[in-house]
């Protein structure tokens, strides 16, 4: 979900590996300010729709890998559909409302969520999924239960990001997709990373499901999706 500064590492990566089918959506332009990061897009693209400059370069990658473009915004009316199509989202979104209406979704449709997030010169990243092979996790809202007030924390347009970062948080992305999807490995299921890029510094901390979370909890109190 989305093809900016995260969903371009993931979209390419994932079409590299032969991933059969992608499920893309998006709903922007391509702006000359997104260059730095947003790699999936070229100087030609400017002013292109997102989804199709990066349909282009995710078949000049892999012509074999199936692609569902899905242009538009995902919202209330549309977000448990499009989650319930695929074995697995990845969260390549940068704002709040977006990340909470994806999480809640996934929960609902009980399809694991790779989720990353970058701001100024930080990244995060874990994997919450409320059931996955036996494993009961945790999900966003066991994080933060609710979004901050609109405006208190601005957004990657408006603080800025290196450029670099979302690559490497998204190849972490594209990475647990992957291990899900083969299988193989240990997902960040309960691990939640954090990168400093000044310091170059990854640490990690146990995330653990809170049984009172609104949405993956023992009695949860969101059961539909709202705007």
């Amino acid at each position: 979900i989305g093809l900016g500064g995260l969903g371009s590492p993931v979209a390419m990566y994932l079409a590299a590996a032969g991933v059969g089918t992608l499920g893309l959506v998006e709903f922007d332009t391509v702006d000359l300010s997104n260059l730095q990061r947003q790699f999936i897009h070229g100087t030609p693209d400017v002013g292109r729709a997102k989804m199709d400059s990066a349909i282009d370069r995710l078949r000049a990658i892999n012509p074999h890998v199936i692609l569902e473009p899905h242009p538009g915004s995902i919202d209330a009316s549309n977000a448990r559909g499009l989650v319930e199509a695929y074995d697995l989202v990845v969260d390549g979104t940068d704002n709040f409302s977006t990340r909470y209406l994806v999480n809640d979704a996934c929960v609902l449709a009980g399809r694991p969520n790779a989720y990353g997030s970058v701001f100024r010169f930080e990244g995060q990243a874990s994997v919450f999924a409320t059931s996955h092979d036996g494993v009961r996790g945790p999900c966003y809202r066991c994080l933060h239960p609710e979004p901050p007030p609109a405006g208190l924390i601005p957004s990657c347009a408006e603080a800025g990001v290196l450029g670099v970062l979302p690559g490497l948080i998204g190849t972490i992305q594209a990475t647990e997709a992957i291990k899900l999807i083969t299988g193989i490995g240990e997902p960040l299921i309960g691990r939640f990373l954090i990168y400093d890029a000044l310091r170059m510094r990854l640490r990690e901390i146990t995330l653990k499901r809170d049984p009172e979370c609104p949405v993956c909890g023992d009695a949860p109190t969101i059961r539909e999706l709202a705007s």
